[in-house]
């Protein structure tokens, strides 16, 4: 007897199929009860063979509510019981799988008439037909409806009792999703701009910045267009929207006041109250957004964000080698925030020390029932005390007694060259970004590309590394163009121009984001911009550097194939929509003897090694003056 429930507690505790996973999400599952398997061709044949139903969940090891889900219930023997009798059920690390996870929040997004988010859930059929999706579900029936167990146990009842059901909605979708997909290209209007510009003066929130309503995320896609718009047109409210939103994010809970770095989005309008996570993407490309904006105004609140968000990644998110973890969790000790929030009597405790306590505590935000489950997340109000960075430094050392979010090591190849891109316009102002960024770039390209074969990520294991995708490629040849013009280092171009020879085995009739060619690259801006769009302004750019018409072309397709988007939204697809903006306006090309960081006020200008200083289109020179004010003022009339 004792023998038997030795072996029944080992089997009721055994490791499912994700445990020789790299990825930290898929291991953060692998001692749940639920049979999990990774995304693979032995799940699905196993659900064919056997006849059942697929259950999908995909998230991420940062991701708030997937840890919620996974406690409630993939840590529920109950719910287990019946995800193993019944379904087969597949994780995905969505970091890792960008991809597949596009394609089911599209298919989530149609079902839903909304944006998806993460957890993910998805149950299809054997065949891998979807007929259900949901985001996070409960573990039982709340004010919410069912709960998981009760849905999963209705759907395995009517998958034994009444599978044409289940086959029938499943058929439906697929040909309505079949139908829905093709968009035709479409002649695009000369008044984009001034839609924009219209569009920006409706959604946006004139009081606290970012979109109107909550939750509220960064959007940077859409503010480095409207900082294109103020550029290209001079539209003062345009300009308002832009310190407005950039303003109250930095100086909001969005921001982390203490030890610097932007949390993924806000829950509420006034940017006060966020997940608490730390994704690199966001850390990357919210700098580059707060730099160029420091160009224009020479705001010190916009470029002291944005060096102490890379100045966080560097110090905490780094590895010896010099490439960049993908993100920090919300919780740490089970709890969301617990790392980052403040009780009202410790600040007050802490700040005995100083004369000025209440203005201390009234600057960081401090007051007695908190903000955020009775505790203090802090915003900056009013101007700096005398004795901040002391305070500050009181701040930061209550924090070095806790235990810090878990860190996913994971690093990814896209995400990486994003950090690389912002380093180096932070090296425009201090040299030391710029040696950061350029160490993380040659780090990158020796670990990650072969010369023959380009890789998306790996966590510890690099045989482990899984194959790039377009969103490596385009962005990975952003960070290339950007090196060149920081150094005229003839390597980085001549590797850019490699990848964009490469990239094209993507591309079949449309460009896919995937080698299998089975996931359609689109134009939408989730987390971070398209890498379509993203690869169309490479071929723009990359094509005015070498004088390469045919790559110039073919960034021109692209952005006809966005015509219907560029048309309708061209504010909610910012990316494609810069890129058309590039190809009606101009891009142009100045030669310059030695890299040289040149605001012009233009934003489409690339920089070339030659003879200080002419100015080129793709087409013809325009003018070769050694007095770079005569080029501004060309650029400023063009």
């Amino acid at each position: 007897m004792k023998i038997f429930i030795i072996f029944l507690i080992g089997v009721l505790t055994m490791a499912n199929h994700l445990q020789h996973s790299d990825s930290p999400y898929l291991l953060q599952h692998a001692d749940n009860p639920v049979d999990w398997y990774p995304w693979s061709n032995e799940a699905f044949e196993k659900a064919k063979k056997e006849n059942r139903l697929i259950f999908l969940s995909i998230g991420y090891s940062t991701c708030h509510w997937c840890h919620v889900m996974e406690r409630e219930s993939f840590e529920n023997r109950e719910i287990a019981y019946v995800l193993n009798k019944n379904f087969v059920s597949i994780k995905v690390d969505r970091e890792e799988m960008p991809d597949i996870d596009k394609k089911y929040q599209k298919i989530y997004q149609i079902m839903h008439n909304r944006a998806g988010g993460w957890p993910l859930t998805v149950i299809m059929t054997p065949s891998g037909d979807v007929f259900y999706s949901a985001t996070y579900i409960p573990p039982h029936f709340s004010q919410m409806g069912p709960g998981l167990k009760e849905i999963l146990t209705s759907i395995a009842d009517d998958w034994k009792n009444n599978p044409e059901k289940i086959e029938k909605i499943a058929s439906n979708l697929k040909e309505y999703l079949k139908s829905g997909g093709v968009v035709k290209k479409m002649e695009i209007s000369d008044n984009i701009t001034e839609k924009i510009q219209t569009e920006a003066l409706n959604a946006f929130d004139f009081k606290y910045g970012g979109m109107k309503g909550a939750p509220k995320f960064p959007m940077e896609s859409t503010l480095d267009l409207l900082i294109d718009i103020y550029e290209l047109k001079g539209d003062e409210k345009i300009f308002e929207i832009l310190n407005v939103t950039l303003k109250k994010m930095a100086q909001g809970g969005i921001f982390d006041q203490i030890e610097g770095g932007f949390y993924r989005y806000s829950t509420d309008a006034k940017w006060e109250i966020p997940h608490f996570e730390k994704m690199l993407y966001n850390n990357a490309n919210l700098p580059f957004v707060y730099l160029r904006m420091y160009d224009i105004t020479k705001n010190e609140l916009y470029k002291t964000a944005a060096f102490r968000s890379l100045d966080e990644m560097l110090n905490r998110y780094r590895d010896q080698n010099g490439l960049f973890y993908s993100a920090s969790s919300a919780e740490s000790e089970g709890k969301e925030g617990a790392y980052f929030v403040y009780s009202y009597d410790e600040i007050k405790n802490a700040f005995n020390v100083f004369d000025n306590a209440s203005e201390l505590m009234e600057y960081f935000g401090i007051k007695k029932y908190g903000n955020f489950n009775s505790r203090n997340n802090p915003v900056i109000q009013g101007e700096k005390p005398d004795n901040y960075r002391h305070a500050l430094k009181i701040l930061q050392d209550i924090r070095s007694k806790r235990e810090f979010p878990f860190i996913d090591t994971k690093k990814i190849t896209a995400w990486n060259s994003m950090i690389v891109s912002a380093l180096l316009k932070a090296g425009c102002i201090e040299e030391k970004y710029k040696k950061e960024g350029l160490k993380t770039l040659d780090t990158l390209l020796k670990t990650m590309y072969s010369g023959k074969t380009l890789y998306h990520s790996y966590n510890k294991n690099e045989k482990a590394k899984t194959n790039a995708l377009l969103e490596d490629y385009a962005y990975l040849i952003k960070a290339l163009i950007d090196a060149y013009e920081a150094t005229f280092n003839e390597e980085y171009i001549k590797t850019a121009d490699k990848l964009a020879k490469e990239v094209f085995v993507f591309k079949k009739n449309v460009w896919y984001m995937n080698y299998e060619n089975d996931i359609e690259a689109d134009f939408s801006d989730s987390a971070y911009a398209s890498s379509l769009s993203v690869l169309a302004q490479d071929f723009l750019r990359l094509a005015i550097l070498n004088y390469d018409y045919n790559l110039w072309k073919e960034g021109t397709e692209i952005i006809k194939t966005g015509g219907y988007y560029i048309n309708r939204y061209p504010l909610y697809y910012p990316s494609i929509t810069k890129a058309y903006l590039m190809k009606h306006y101009g891009v142009y090309v100045l030669s310059v003897e030695k890299p040289e960081c040149i605001y012009t006020g233009y934003p489409y200008l690339e920089l070339k090694q030659g003879e200080s200083y002419e100015l080129c289109t793709i087409e013809k020179c325009l003018i070769k003056s050694g007095n770079l004010e005569k080029i501004k003022e060309i650029l400023k009339h063009r």
